[in-house]
Parts: C-alpha cells; structure tokens; sequence
C-alpha cells in the first residue's frame, strides 16, 4: 500500500513538471495588434515599436519608445538613437545596448592620435534610460589612464572616477583589475545623460612601448574579464554591452495610476521606480506575458 502510495506521488510529480514546463513555453502577446515585433532574430516588445502608432509616445508626442530596424551592416539590426539594441527585456525593465569604447592614444612623443582626438563625447541623452548600476562597472584600462563618468542623478550632477597605472606590463595580472593595468569601481543608482571619456596624465609616453593606448568604458559586469592583451589590444573592440533600466513617464504610481495616460494592463500591478521618477509595470502571481498591452498578462493554463 505504500509502494502504490509513493508510486502515485511521483506519477502525480512527473505530470505537473511538464504542465509546468509546457507553461514555460507558452508565447504570450509581445506588441500591440497588427504591429510588427522582430528585428531580426530580436524581439521588439510594446512599449518600444518598431513604427509610428507602435510604440509609446512620450510627453508631446515625444519617441523615447521607438526603435530602428536597419540593414545597413548587411543583417538586420535594431537600434535605439545611435546605439545598437542587443536584448529588451520586459520582466526586468532593462534593455542591452551596444555603448562606445572610449579611446585615448598617443604615439611615442605623447602626441595624441587622429584615432582618439577630438575626443567624441558620445552621450546617452534618453530620458527613459538610466544606467544599472547592478549590473554594469565603469572600468579603465591602461598603464596611465583613467576613467572620468559624468551624468546626472535626481537632476544633480555626478562624476565618478577611476585610475588605473603600472610600470611594466609584467606587473600586470589576468582577471585582476584592481588598479594595475585596470580598475573598475561601482556605478551609482539612477544616473542618466551620462558621459564617458578617457584621459591621460602623461600621455603615455613612459608605457608607450607596451600600452599606447587608454580606455574608459562602461560595461555589463559578467562579460568583462580583465586580460593583459587588452593593453593592446581593446582599441579593436569599438563597442561593448551596457545594460540600462527604464521607465514609464515622469510620476510615481500613486499619481499616474488614475489618469488616462496609465498604461499598466488588466492583471498587473505597478512598480514605482527605484531611483528617480517614472514607474514600471508588473504581472500580477499566477499571470504571464506583457503588462504593458491591456490583455497581455493571461492566465497560466494547466490541463491534465
């Protein structure tokens, strides 16, 4: 009786696993209707769109939401301002964008080359996106360089630094990157219109013959392994993955949820941003899909 008893059990075990597992896969709705939802092999999900009618405007019709699918690389590539989308995620708020690697070379005189000067400054200016500091590290690479980050956090300025120097490239450790060769250090919560630049104190000219080069970066944290190749190396690698955070409009739940321009859907809850303003929207337990359509959460099924 016991036997029968466990063998029930695990009979019972097997089959909910793969309801479960058929749960998983279940495709829920991605973009409002009659709108297009890939770029290539990328999945463009609503609030962002692909054409006019099919992403979020912003205040006074504003485009923060809409992204480019071109072909100029020969693929189809999706791209938000001048940035390179890799991954938008829904459940997280965060999207992957392909950001610049700033670099800052000498030659053996210390006079800068045509490769770094006049330095491009290229900005992150959408107001929507903020960087995560969970996931990303601002990082310098060089044996005289450093790392200088600027933007803005509750609409006061912020700037961050951080100095790598050494001597000798002997000096240097793979996978350290403790401020010889390279350092990296924390990015505060909630910074926006960020920039980073990459500086020099003594144009490189004492390391030149092993590191002509400095870097600034910033960068998705479980993709960046520090080498002593990249002393050389990095200016080969133009742009490297930077994760963002995002969010809705400018107010907190408590006085958006009532106005027209609310667009968490029916079985959803909303999530008041973390740093700064703007709010995110949520499946409620028990639902998946999109909370940002007005059905896009459903109901996980289970049949037997």
């Amino acid at each position: 009786m016991g036997f029968r008893r466990i063998l029930v059990q695990l009979t019972w075990v097997g089959v909910i696993s793969s309801v479960m597992v058929a749960a998983t896969d279940t495709q829920f709705p991605s973009a409002l209707p009659n709108c297009p939802d890939r770029c290539g092999d990328l999945q463009i999900p609503y609030p962002f769109g692909l054409t006019e009618g099919c992403y979020l405007n912003g205040n006074n019709g504003s485009t923060e939401f809409s992204v480019v699918c071109d072909n100029l690389s020969g693929k189809p590539e999706a791209k938000t301002g001048d940035f390179l989308v890799t991954d938008i995620s829904i459940q997280e708020g965060q999207i992957e964008i392909m950001m610049d690697n700033e670099i800052d070379c000498y030659n053996s005189t210390g006079t800068p080359l045509s490769l770094s000067k006049p330095r491009r400054k290229r900005s992150l200016t959408n107001p929507i996106f903020t960087i995560s500091h969970t996931k990303n590290k601002l990082v310098s690479v060089g044996c005289d360089s450093y790392a200088y980050l600027k933007g803005f956090r509750n609409d006061k300025r912020f700037y961050s630094f951080c100095r790598s120097i050494c001597d000798s490239k002997s000096d240097v450790v793979n996978g350290s990157c403790s401020r010889v060769g390279c350092c990296q250090t924390d990015i505060r919560g909630g910074l926006k219109y960020i920039t980073v630049e990459a500086y020099s104190l003594y144009n490189h000219v004492y390391v030149w013959e092993f590191n002509p080069c400095g870097y600034a970066f910033i960068i998705r944290e479980d993709k960046f392994s520090f080498s002593s190749a990249y002393l050389t190396t990095l200016r080969n690698n133009k742009t490297l993955p930077v994760v963002l955070d995002w969010t809705i409009g400018s107010e907190k739940c408590d006085l958006t949820r009532n106005k027209s321009n609310y667009i968490c859907g029916e079985n959803s809850r909303c999530v008041d941003s973390m740093y700064g303003s703007g709010y995110r929207c949520e499946c409620k337990n028990g639902y998946r899909g999109n909370p940002y359509l007005d059905h896009g959460c459903q109901g996980i099924q289970f049949t037997y």
